[in-house]
């Protein structure tokens, strides 16, 4: 028989639809929201050009980007429910097929000007983050542009209890498998290691678990005086090799079904200096600091963001990144419009997630960073950051000193949970190791 490969690598790439028990909500009822809001806003059209955005409304995923599930589409939205469709018209077979009884027309992309004019006249709603200039051009010398703020990226950011449902069973998997990393690193014998070498590791964990699909973007291993570039990625020149003496900063996370994750761990491989001790565990109470706030007094990402500099500014040190970034519900790893940095006044609300990330960066020497995701909760009336991240933190790093006993009881419970969680999926010696650190 025939192999055809390029056929095979279509189907793959073809744009395909989430039921509910993952979604939590369906696409009708999503629409509703937005065309409530369209009414609402005395709005007649809305332009959705961020893929994402119309992932979310319309619970569709693809395979367009390397590290998240976006299908690269835009819609028209009419506020009398309509949909106009534009994609390649290859990818759109299977979810062609879901939206039988809806009032969704699916055209090739550059139809888009075509049925611009053949629409009613009227005012849009579009997006100034992903809107080209020239589709701008095109609404505006025909349509009145009345708002340029997609109003999906906020109802996006709020996921439901089914959404963090799975976005927890995504987060034990991932905990797992960082956990199992983190053990075979901590009890190598000989540190016969690269930068790519750990990254290949890490992943090679991750694959072993079947929801498991790819990463959520590319691994930082950065060793010594790579950990110190924020963004770094190693390739053939800057690959390293790793020393007993330096410190390893390892960001990564996994796209999951279902779930998006981002996690980063700071290990060390010998007894290390009081100074590189004071830092880290300065970066850990600020951690402690962002993940302990009070949501309901502290409101937006601006007031939260200081509880994660305070300890390193006591002594006149500061990070160049924010503390935290809003991450999406199996689509992107980072999303707004909430985020914990020095510039962000968006209210924080029940059920948004953002990551807990504060650091420290010497240049040429090391970087720190403690990296766990969480989400927004309500508990007894107030609202509070849940760990949805479970893998230990380097103990050999800390300075328990320098702790109160508020951060100490915080790192046992930690430490606990995350034994509880984790435990049931690791060997004897991984148990073993992990009880340790409680």
């Amino acid at each position: 028989m025939f192999y055809n490969k390029s056929k095979e690598n279509l189907n793959k790439n073809k744009f395909y639809k989430l039921n509910e028990k993952i979604t939590g909500e369906s696409s009708k009822s999503k629409i509703n929201r937005v065309i409530k809001i369209l009414n609402k806003k005395k709005i007649d059209y809305l332009f959705v050009s961020a893929g994402e955005n119309v992932c979310w409304l319309m619970n569709i995923r693809g395979k367009d980007l390397p590290n998240s599930p976006i299908a690269n589409c835009n819609i028209i939205l009419t506020k009398d429910r309509k949909i106009y469709f534009f994609s390649k018209f290859n990818k759109i077979s299977k979810i062609k097929k879901k939206f039988i009884n809806q009032k969704i027309f699916f055209y090739e992309e550059e139809k888009l000007f075509e049925i611009l004019r053949s629409i009613k006249p009227g005012s849009f709603c579009i997006d100034k983050q992903t809107c080209s200039i020239f589709n701008e051009e095109i609404i505006k010398s025909i349509f009145i542009i009345k708002e340029r703020n997609d109003f999906i990226y906020y109802l996006k950011s709020i996921k439901n209890k089914t959404e963090i449902k799975n976005m927890m069973k995504a987060h034990i998997e991932d905990g797992v498998a960082l956990t199992k990393f983190l053990h075979w690193i901590k009890n190598i014998k000989k540190l016969n290691l690269t930068e790519k070498k750990v990254e290949k590791k890490l992943e090679n964990y991750r694959k072993k678990n079947k929801n498991y699909l790819y990463p959520s973007f590319d691994t930082i291993a950065g060793s010594g005086p790579n950990g110190a570039i924020i963004h770094y990625r190693s390739n053939k020149q800057s690959n390293r090799k790793l020393n007993i003496k330096d410190l390893l900063l390892v960001d990564s996370g996994g796209q999951y079904k279902w779930g998006t994750t981002d996690v980063t761990r700071t290990i060390c491989f010998s007894k290390v200096a009081k100074q590189i001790k004071e830092l880290f565990t300065r970066v850990l109470k600020g951690h402690i600091a962002v993940a302990q706030s009070n949501i309901k007094y502290d409101k937006i990402g601006h007031n939260i963001d200081r509880k994660g500099r305070q300890s390193l500014k006591k002594v006149g040190l500061d990070y160049r990144h924010g503390t935290g970034h809003g991450v999406g519900f199996f689509l992107n790893v980072h999303e707004g419009p909430q985020s914990i940095s020095k510039n962000n006044y968006i209210k924080l609300e029940e059920g948004m997630i953002v990551s807990n990330e504060p650091g420290y960066y010497l240049e040429n020497r090391f970087g720190i960073r403690i990296e766990n995701l969480v989400f927004i909760k309500k508990i007894n009336n107030k609202l509070r950051f849940e760990n949805l991240t479970f893998a230990p933190i380097d103990k050999d790093l800390i300075d328990e000193k320098m702790l109160t006993t508020y951060e100490k009881n915080y790192l046992f419970n930690y430490h606990l949970e995350t034994y509880s969680k984790i435990s049931p999926f690791l060997n004897k010696k991984q148990k073993k190791w992990l009880a340790k650190l409680i």
